[in-house]
């Protein structure tokens, strides 16, 4: 025994077991969040070990002994483009911990590169990929488009659109770059593949120079039938949020939430979608689904409150408010008036288009599925058209780009709605000081049903 145990300190003195250190560090995504990279893989090449980063972007190898070694990183979305951020090498004495840090190259870089040339001032890039929402596969040869409205002031203060437009071929990787898009202003990104165009998305760069996205597209088009379906839950704080608008941009389909949150959008298109929640006092939240023809996807969109909403004790001063409208349309007194059978007779599906057509106002499109209603009368300057008051219920709508555009409402939700396109016609209350566009008030049906 007294020789086994002499044995064993002899072999141990003549090759020690490895004293062990440790390689932690961040990965930093420096091309797209410009912040911390979750769920990143990186590996330690020569050891054949691999980890994710977490939440926080932190990763870490233990027991590892000393020696020179390459760390390599990649993440889904990069990959999907086939982007490798670059290599570290790094050196571990025994026994030592080391800390390092790993970043993709930032977008400018990324710009520069693949987009070779002079670079208009506010422009950036798109990079993505193109599949087919059936097969998943790549469609070499499509045309991938960004459009968008460019919007100049002459010395006479005339204000001119004109229209941009920038295009991309899919390569055989099913890869597309859209170069010198503007990072100020929404882009609309559409794919043509064999004569069919998928949905228009909207691209926003904000002042960044680069994004990345992955469209997919149904080749199939009108020849499949649109049997595919989204559905889910809208909430806010935790909790559902019924009565909400919930609409996939780009097409017709909208939808009411329940008291439970929930919705059903069906007789859908496969491809990319975009699917919008919107409700009155909440700003609108918008994401991006990926549907495959005759498939259903669920999802969960949570609204932030913008505003505070008026207490449930004013329902006996909506009610009034509603005996006020039919007095100031039964006596005359000024402005147009619609009633519940007037909308019922439209049969609109946006409240938008029940002004489409009357005296004095026009409905504008903004991007894919924005709407802006203006009066033609009352603008001051060198324009002849401004933006009326919008009151849903006594609660005035501040309609701007975080809250959305369109009316959070539903035509089959109201009551009647008054226009009154000058300050004199206008019910006092709802007259403000220096606003010389007019009002709209909209009176729902809620409490009636």
């Amino acid at each position: 025994m007294a020789a086994l145990l002499s044995f064993a300190s002899v072999a141990w003195a003549q090759n020690p077991r490895p004293i062990m250190g440790s390689v932690r560090g961040i990965v930093v995504d420096s091309l797209l969040g410009n912040g911390p990279l979750a769920n990143a893989t990186i590996e330690l090449v020569e050891l054949g070990r691999a980890t994710l980063s977490d939440a926080r972007g932190v990763f870490r190898f233990d027991s590892v002994p000393g020696g020179r070694y390459t760390l390599s990183f990649t993440h889904a979305t990069l990959s999907s483009i086939g982007f490798s951020p670059p290599d570290r090498v790094i050196q571990l004495s025994s026994g030592i911990d080391i800390a390092v840090t790993l970043a993709t190259p930032n977008g400018a870089s990324i710009y520069n590169r693949l987009c070779p040339g002079v670079h208009e001032p506010k422009t950036g890039m798109l990079l993505g990929t193109l599949a087919d929402a059936a097969s998943d596969s790549v469609i070499p040869g499509a045309e991938v488009k960004g459009e968008w409205a460019e919007i100049t002031l002459s010395r006479t203060a005339a204000m001119t659109r004109r229209p941009r437009l920038v295009r991309a071929t899919v390569d055989s990787n099913g890869r597309f770059q859209l170069c010198g898009i503007p990072n100020d202003v929404a882009v609309l990104v559409r794919a043509t593949a064999g004569g069919v165009t998928g949905q228009a998305l909207e691209l926003r760069l904000e002042e960044r120079p680069f994004a990345i996205r992955r469209l997919t597209i149904d080749r199939a088009g009108a020849a499949r039938p649109a049997t595919a379906r989204i559905s889910g839950t809208v909430t806010t704080d935790g909790r559902a949020l019924g009565d909400a608008q919930v609409l996939v941009l780009g097409t017709e389909r909208v939808a009411k939430t329940g008291a439970d949150g929930s919705f059903t959008l069906d007789s859908l298109h496969g491809g990319t979608q975009v699917v919008e929640a919107r409700a009155i006092g909440f700003a609108r939240k918008r994401v991006e689904i990926e549907v495959r023809p005759a498939q259903e996807v669920t999802t969960t969109l949570a609204l932030t409150r913008v505003a505070t909403t008026l207490p449930e004790l004013n329902v006996t001063a909506r009610d009034l408010a509603r005996s006020e409208f039919e007095q100031r349309r039964l006596t005359n007194i000024g402005g147009y008036f619609m009633t519940r059978e007037d909308i019922v007779r439209k049969g609109s599906i946006r409240t938008e288009d029940l002004f489409r057509g009357l005296a004095g106002i026009k409905v504008e499109t903004v991007g894919i599925s924005d709407y802006r209603i203006v009066s033609l009368r009352g603008g001051s300057g060198f324009s002849s058209v401004c933006e009326p008051s919008v009151f849903i219920d006594g609660l005035r709508i501040p309609l701007d780009a975080e809250a959305g555009l369109s009316l959070p409402v539903l035509p089959d939700d109201i009551e009647g709605i008054e226009i009154h396109q000058g300050p004199g016609s206008a019910p006092l209350q709802y007259r403000a000081m220096g606003q010389n566009c007019g009002v709209i008030l909209i009176w729902t049906r809620r409490g009636k049903r």
